[in-house]
């Protein structure tokens, strides 16, 4: 069977799999204290690879927020919540490195806002929308390179939309709380990758150290 023929079988719309390798039922379903939010481009919405959607899928309570289309327009509402102090999670010019003791104004809780697209994407995203714009902005710290290779990061340092909200979840609540979602995602990303080509076993490499 061709590499063409297998790009058409149609995906489950959870986990991004083939319908028949679907694994939605093995995903983990977690609570974090830290609000996340994703703004995520339209062109997004739909693609099998996009790790913003696992991710909500996973996290409760997570906010997407879609973006781009003509109609209707972009609904900020949920970033005006005066109980939550949103951050904006880019790497814009003068954005400091995150600091794990950050706290939030007094009688608010701190959150954090993501953007999901392609690099020119979110740099649209995050001149163009007011909302966001006007948000003070974080940048994460060096970390381990992304296992996510199933589509091509740009950026050495570049990650996954989900693999970014973990790491913010990570150094705010600790790395056992994100555990599960990590290994929830590297086994995925193996089995995206062995369809792919780019491994010979569906299981996850022991150099990603999960």
């Amino acid at each position: 069977m061709t590499h063409q023929r297998i790009k058409r079988k149609p995906r489950c719309l959870g986990c991004g799999l083939p319908l028949r390798d679907c694994a939605c039922d093995q995903l983990p379903r977690l609570k974090f204290r830290t609000p996340i939010a994703i703004v995520q481009h339209v062109r997004e919405r739909h693609k099998p690879t996009n790790t913003a959607r696992l991710f909500a899928r996973m996290a409760e309570g997570t906010t997407l927020l879609p973006c781009g289309m003509r109609e209707p327009a972009f609904d900020a509402t949920p970033l005006e919540d005066p109980a939550i102090d949103w951050v904006l999670l880019y790497p814009r010019a003068g954005a400091p490195i995150l600091d794990p003791g950050r706290t939030a104004a007094a009688g608010r809780r701190l959150g954090f806002v993501l953007l999901d697209g392609s690099w020119s994407q979110c740099s649209h995203m995050s001149r163009r929308l007011p909302v966001i714009a006007g948000l003070p902005a974080v940048a994460l710290p060096p970390g381990s390179p992304s296992f996510w290779t199933v589509r091509t990061q740009h950026l050495e340092q570049g990650r996954s939309t989900l693999e970014a909200a973990a790491f913010v979840l990570e150094l705010l609540e600790g790395a056992a709380s994100v555990a599960p979602l990590r290994r929830a995602f590297a086994e995925l990303t193996a089995r995206h990758l062995h369809l792919k080509g780019k491994l010979r076993s569906p299981e996850i490499p022991a150099a990603w150290g999960i």
